[in-house]
């Protein structure tokens, strides 16, 4: 057990020492992976059922709230603690990030079962306030039903999978994914083809896909505790003082991500009323389609952003701050150079990418037009995340929060109001391309703020270190 704590702490200092290109392809590149496997099983549950049924397709779509709010604690409760793990590594204390990781072990657990719960107490009346049509009422009730029971062991899981990252232990952390991505495909071949189980096989089919996440991870910190020995080396061990204040810091810095997705729920409500409103299931069924392919592409640019988490926090922690703006920048580089290529394919050729979901010609000829509008703005969306992502890896819960609200609420809900009703059912779509370009601008303005303070303030400690060494020296001659 000492060996191979020694070589997990080990792993966890490379972050502070490695050469910073090789490291962000060491972490980026796994974490690219995983999410671009993850994304890639999301989207075969719908290819799945879209090509069998297109009420389905629009029952995943309309049902996506209550994965929405599941997320919200996965993010808020995964990355609050992944992010301060990484930091009080990179201080040096590891027995404080062995206690926030328990902490967060049974905090998920406990807001998980709530969401169930009262996600299923409320399902008819949120399917109201979603104006489900009878005809997509059934398929929507199998669906959710499944995936709210899959809550607690489906994505505890996913949720700790965010602290293997932070220890600089990426590889791992993206052969959970893969390998429940690979088993989740295979069984939505088998429930919703062979057997014929339609959107009630596919969620079983992720539920039990995600629950082998949930074995790995917890299999990986009862073999690789973070602290060495004692009790804070159990990952059951919970001292009740302790919980608390950990609850408290993990809650603060995890509180962007849950309001990204809190309000990412209204705003899909909203988008989801607008867009049946003013187009029907049909159109509902082309903007489940669009989504799934942002889905798809943003998560290469999220996967940079859990790459880069840890290297931030650790040298944050470490007091290495210019590390920490060049390891920004490098994914900044990479993740608007990237966007701005997909964009262009977007642009060019759509039909190859929507083709895969449908064989509806009327459906495509509507997607192709939506998708121009609607991922317009991707390059900016890159600014927007790595902005986020360094915000909240060197403490900064309040401004990564204000960024969040911007985009999925403080300008799209706005958006939504006025647009639609100028332009019809493109107003809709523009209304989101809007909020992704003004909200990366501003998270630009963020970073471009922060990273002036933190040179006027390395620059005054600079000077100050000169006087006192000035004064000291004074005396002896």
């Amino acid at each position: 057990m000492r060996g191979r704590h020694m070589e997990s702490q080990e792993m966890t200092n490379r972050l502070g020492t490695e050469k910073l290109g090789t490291l962000m392809v060491r972490l980026s590149l796994p974490a690219i992976l995983s999410m671009v496997t993850a994304a890639v099983y999301n989207l075969a549950d719908r290819i799945f059922v879209g090509r069998m049924n297109p009420l389905g397709l629009t029952a995943i779509g309309i049902t996506m709230p209550f994965q929405i709010m599941q997320m919200a604690f996965v993010l808020m409760i995964g990355i609050g603690s992944a992010t301060l793990i990484s930091i009080e590594c990179g201080r040096g204390d590891r027995d404080k990030a062995q206690r926030l990781l328990n902490t967060a072990f049974w905090y998920f657990i406990g807001m998980q079962t709530l969401v169930t719960v009262l996600g299923i107490v409320f399902m008819d009346q949120l399917f109201h306030l979603l104006k489900v049509s009878q005809e997509v009422y059934p398929y929507a009730r199998e669906y959710t039903w499944i995936i709210l029971l899959g809550g607690v062991p489906g994505l505890t899981g996913y949720c700790l999978n965010n602290s293997v990252r932070a220890l600089g232990h990426a590889r791992s952390s993206m052969i959970y994914v893969m390998v429940s991505s690979g088993v989740n495909i295979l069984l939505d071949a088998w429930f919703v083809w062979e057997l014929g189980w339609g959107v009630k096989g596919a969620a079983a089919a992720t539920v039990l896909s995600q629950t082998l996440v949930t074995v790995f991870v917890l299999r990986f910190f009862l073999r690789n505790p973070i602290a060495e020995g004692g009790r804070g080396g159990k990952l059951f061990f919970l001292s009740a003082k302790e919980f608390g204040r950990n609850l408290v810091e993990i809650t603060v810095n995890g509180i962007p991500n849950f309001c990204m997705q809190l309000f990412g729920t209204v705003v899909n409500i909203s988008l989801n009323q607008f867009i049946i409103s003013y187009g029907g299931d049909y159109q509902m069924a082309s903007v489940t389609i669009i989504a799934s392919l942002s889905q798809f592409f943003l998560m290469v640019i999220y996967g940079i952003g859990q790459g880069i988490q840890p290297i931030l926090g650790f040298n944050h922690g470490a007091g290495k701050q210019e590390r920490v703006k060049a390891c920004l920048m490098l994914a900044l580089k990479f993740g608007v150079g990237l966007m701005l290529l997909i964009l262009l394919l977007i642009q060019l050729i759509p039909q190859v990418f929507i083709s895969l979901f449908t064989e509806d010609q009327a459906l495509i000829q509507m997607t192709v037009h939506n998708a121009r509008i609607y991922l317009s703005m991707l390059p900016l969306v890159a600014v927007h995340s790595m902005g986020t992502t360094f915000l909240q890896s060197v403490k900064k819960p309040r401004v990564t929060t204000i960024l969040y609200i911007l985009r999925y609420g403080g300008i799209l809900l706005p958006a939504l109001l006025i647009l639609p009703g100028l332009l019809g059912i493109d107003g809709v779509y523009l209304s989101h391309a809007v909020s992704d370009g003004i909200s990366g601008l501003a998270a630009a303005g963020a970073i471009g703020y922060f990273l002036a303070r933190e040179k006027e303030a390395g620059q005054e400690t600079a000077e100050k270190a000169t006087v006192q060494a000035a004064e000291e020296k004074q005396p002896n001659e």
